[in-house]
C-alpha cells in the first residue's frame, strides 16, 4: 500500500509532521489479494478528506478532477 501521501496536494508527514490523513475508496475501488495498492483507494489530508469523502460515489479520476478545480490546484 502506498504511504499516506494526499493525492490532491501531495503534502505528507515529512512536509509537516502533525498532519493526518485518511483514506477515501471511491466507486471504483477493487480490493487486491496481494501486496500493493488498491485502484480506486487514495489518501488525502486533514485538509482535503472531508471534501473527497463526499465524492465517494464518483470514480477517483472523477473525483481529483472536481477536488483540482474546487481547490484550484
Amino acid at each position: 500500500m502506498k504511504p499516506p501521501i494526499c493525492s490532491l496536494c501531495h503534502r505528507d508527514q515529512r512536509d509537516e509532521p502533525g498532519l493526518e490523513f485518511g483514506l477515501v475508496y471511491f466507486a471504483n475501488y477493487e480490493s487486491i489479494d496481494h501486496p500493493g495498492h488498491p485502484k480506486g483507494l487514495h489518501w488525502f489530508c486533514s485538509d482535503h478528506l472531508d471534501a473527497a469523502k463526499s465524492l465517494e460515489y464518483l470514480s477517483s479520476s472523477e473525483a481529483l478532477e472536481r477536488l483540482r478545480r474546487q481547490f484550484k490546484i
